[in-house]
């Protein structure tokens, strides 16, 4: 009898939800039809049904409202989307040390790394935790610092070779016993970086150092004695772009690394000297790359949506016919619904020809077509590439299904800095870490090492809990 009356209680819940679908389209379905009509999907070819496309444009404004607003079902709710708010309360509990100068609580949660230690590189949770430990003292007052100036804004780079100099900077914080702290950040100078995170890295990413150093820098900035008593340090032409590990007690782990990077076919067996480099920039990319911000949360969400919006809504209507549900995202780090398997495909061509050999987007695909061989269920694609020839490029490969996010890209070999630009520095800045950071949640990686994009994507896999992913280039570039 009880067994009956559960029974009879699904089969009421099921007819609820969808009775509620089928409201909101009714009610909705011919406005929704000419909106969502006019939407840039992923797929323009796919023909969406038309109850498809009404929960897809529910979600949309679950978006504008905050995810808190909705009053949808838990079945309804989508999997793609994150509780940012909730994230951000979470990650502030994660990242700041209690009243009295406790830890976080790492053991409740999962601490700094994601992954066993055999899926990131060698000691890659104990480095973690000593460089929060360097960058959130007890004490700041008592604390000495390095500040980090930003070398884009006096030579012509891109955000990937950035983060090599921000890597050295680091570095040299840590063997000086000095905390690192960035100085204004050009890329968060537009109206979406608000209050305390206009200007700073911290707009984008968790802070890159505890609050109170922050605040104390900025208070001992004008002060000339905290510059001559050498409590404030700059970093302008004192430091080694390509210096490695830090003067630390962490032995020479690099040395145990083995090869996960494929060209033509053969692992890329490196030497010891550039081992060490790309272990510190993979530590210290992790470290600064730890959380993304509520800001770049929500920016997810939407680039999210607009990709796969389509496939999960797919995937929660028959989870409904079928008296099962997907899991909606949770407010932690737990991996959001993408379509899986799915691999990271970056490009790049442009003005990088001085540097690398450029390959058109069919050498990368043939990579991704090897990948298949091994995972025939394998067929999504995260496309990442400032070409707008190449996205066209993206069609003749039919047996694929592409997803990239919408924004003006360019033709010809403009310089990098010179196409952000033109894209004016918010888009410019949101498009580059929504692609850093969808590039990561790939299960597999196709790319051009020697690009510093692709290298950087390289670098968050290795220490990302996907070691044994691999890596496949297209080349290399050995200056990197």
């Amino acid at each position: 009898m009880e067994w009956r009356i559960k029974i009879r209680k699904a089969r009421s819940r099921l007819h609820w939800l969808l009775l509620l679908v089928l409201i909101a389209y009714l009610f909705i379905g011919h406005k929704l039809e000419r909106r969502i009509g006019s939407r840039k999907w992923s797929h323009p070819r796919r023909r969406v049904p038309r109850k498809i496309k009404a929960l897809v444009d529910l979600w949309s404004k679950v978006l504008e409202r905050g995810h808190n607003s909705t009053n949808l079902p838990r079945a309804l709710l989508p999997p793609h989307i994150q509780d940012c708010k909730r994230c951000e309360e979470l990650h502030t509990k994660m990242d700041n040390r209690g009243k009295n100068g406790e830890l976080p609580p790492w053991n409740l949660w999962k601490d700094l790394v994601h992954g066993g230690d055999d899926d990131n590189l060698p000691l890659t949770r104990l480095v973690q935790q000593d460089l929060w430990l360097h960058q959130h003292p007890k004490n700041c007052s008592n604390a000495r610092f390095l500040l980090a100036h930003w070398h884009s804004q006096t030579a012509p780079i891109g955000v990937g070779s950035q983060m090599v100099f921000l890597s050295a900077i680091l570095s040299s914080a840590v063997s000086e016993g000095r905390v690192f702290v960035t100085l204004p950040f050009s890329g968060a100078d537009h109206e979406g970086c608000t209050g305390s995170n206009h200007l700073r890295w911290s707009c984008y990413f968790a802070p890159e150092a505890a609050k109170e150093c922050i605040h104390r820098v900025l208070e001992l900035y004008s002060d000339e004695s905290a510059w001559k008593s050498g409590i404030l340090k700059r970093s302008d032409n004192v430091f080694d772009p390509w210096a490695g590990v830090p003067n630390r007690h962490w032995g020479e782990p690099w040395k145990k690394m083995q090869p996960t990077e494929e060209l033509d076919g053969n692992l890329i067996a490196n030497t010891n000297e550039t081992n060490e480099r790309v272990w510190w920039r993979a530590q210290a990319y992790r470290y600064l790359l730890r959380f993304p911000s509520e800001y770049l949360c929500n920016l997810l969400n939407q680039a999210r949506h607009r990709a796969f919006g389509v496939n999960a809504a797919e995937k929660v209507m028959l989870s409904i016919t079928k008296d099962w549900q997907l899991n909606s995202s949770q407010p932690d780090d737990a991996k959001v619904w993408v379509p899986r398997p799915i691999v990271s495909v970056h490009v790049r061509q442009g003005d990088k020809s001085y540097e690398m050999t450029l390959h058109p987007l069919k050498d990368y695909m043939n990579l991704a077509n090897a990948l298949r061989r091994k995972f025939p269920e394998l067929h999504s694609v995260w496309l990442s590439t400032e070409m707008q020839t190449v996205v066209d490029e993206s069609d003749e490969f039919t047996d694929w299904e592409f997803y990239f996010t919408e924004v003006r890209r360019q033709y010809g070999t403009m310089h990098m800095t010179e196409y952000m630009e033109s894209l004016g520095t918010k888009t410019a800045f949101d498009n580059s870490f929504i692609n850093l950071v969808m590039a990561l949640e790939a299960d597999f990686f196709v790319g051009a090492l020697g690009s510093s994009w692709s290298y950087a994507i390289n670098c968050l896999r290795l220490t990302g809990g996907k070691l044994k992913a691999g890596f496949l280039t297209v080349n290399i570039n050995t200056v990197l």
